[in-house]
């Protein structure tokens, strides 16, 4: 299958959606999917206060999702396995479901600017698409844009500023290197310096105002990769920076104050369990306490203050798991 491609748990209650944003009926808790994870060969983590917590499940159960974060801190988690067309929202303790996705689609990639969330490619019955969609936070209303040059999905989407950038992926041809932009205001898109090592099932964050690739894989669980490396959109140039300490593709990646955060990720023998962040003060990679539910294709997202961790598949292949889990950064 090509898809094959973020302590004591504590339950938060849950509260009314944040001022600015559109009601929406809420969905109710679906029910969790218990799964055992192998266990990795890796060194302990590193001590210290920080402590995974366990959140409200999502609604929908799936993997191989796209997520962003917008409108003041709320996870949007959109498609995937078992829920295509499916938008839900985590905001302050509570989901809720939103305007569906035009299409079904699994493996897709999204950014956030301003009071938008863009959603790119994905693979639609299989197939990657170049289809492209805005989603306005303050109408609940999606609508078509510009398609990208070339069809992709698998890859990661990263916004700097007004601009969005699209890097890694496959075509259903094969790995994708150009490095796509998109203009937000314009709803055009160029092609821009080529991400070095083309991969698929990888992780995007912006960092220090660069777009950052991390981690990944080659079409096959069998070749993880651990390669981190970010793109200077003023230079029109990627820098190659510290490879991750455990490669892996089916990832997934969030930033804040500087750093860089890799969780989840799968290999034949199972899902990954280790946490990662990049410092780029000092430039070196430190271990986080490890994840409670391994698990890839999940959604990773943070909002400044806590990084998020939302279903994703807590096996290799097309599993989906409701569980959802935040650990606080400060």
């Amino acid at each position: 299958m090509r898809g094959l491609l973020i302590a004591v748990a504590i339950v938060v209650g849950c509260t009314s959606p944040a001022s600015g944003l559109p009601s929406a009926s809420p969905a109710a808790s679906a029910a969790r999917t218990a799964a055992a994870s192998p266990a990795n060969a890796a060194p302990s983590a590193s001590p210290g206060p920080l402590a995974w917590r366990r959140i409200p499940d999502i609604p929908t159960p799936r993997s191989e999702v796209a997520a962003a974060v917008a409108g003041g801190g709320a996870v949007y988690v959109i498609g995937g396995f078992n829920g295509g067309n499916v938008v839900q929202r985590y905001v302050k303790g509570s989901w809720e479901t939103l305007a569906r996705f035009p299409i079904a689609v699994d493996h897709a990639m999204a950014a956030a600017a301003g009071t938008r969330v863009y959603v790119f490619g994905g693979n639609v019955d299989g197939a990657p698409t170049a289809r492209a969609f805005r989603y306005d936070i303050p109408s609940n209303d999606w609508s078509e844009i510009a398609s990208m040059p070339d069809r992709r999905s698998q890859a990661a989407a990263v916004a700097l500023g007004p601009k969005v950038y699209v890097f890694g992926g496959w075509n259903g041809r094969g790995l994708v290197a150009p490095t796509y932009e998109y203009d937000t205001a314009a709803d055009r898109w160029r092609s821009v310096a080529a991400i070095p090592t083309a991969r698929d099932h990888l992780g995007g964050a912006e960092l220090d105002g660069r777009a950052c690739a991390v981690a990944g894989r080659q079409l096959s669980l069998t070749l993880n990769l651990a390669a981190f490396e970010c793109y200077d959109p003023v230079s029109d140039r990627w820098t190659a920076l510290p490879p991750a300490p455990t490669g892996r593709g089916g990832v997934g990646a969030a930033s804040a104050d500087r750093r860089l955060y890799l969780v989840g990720g799968e290999q034949p023998a199972g899902t990954f369990k280790e946490v990662e962040v990049y410092d780029a003060v000092t430039g070196a990679w430190a271990r986080l306490p490890d994840l409670p539910t391994p698990r890839h294709g999940l959604a990773v997202a943070s909002d400044g203050l806590t990084l998020y961790v939302m279903t994703g598949g807590p096996t290799p292949g097309g599993s989906q798991t409701a569980v959802c889990e935040a650990l606080a950064l400060r």
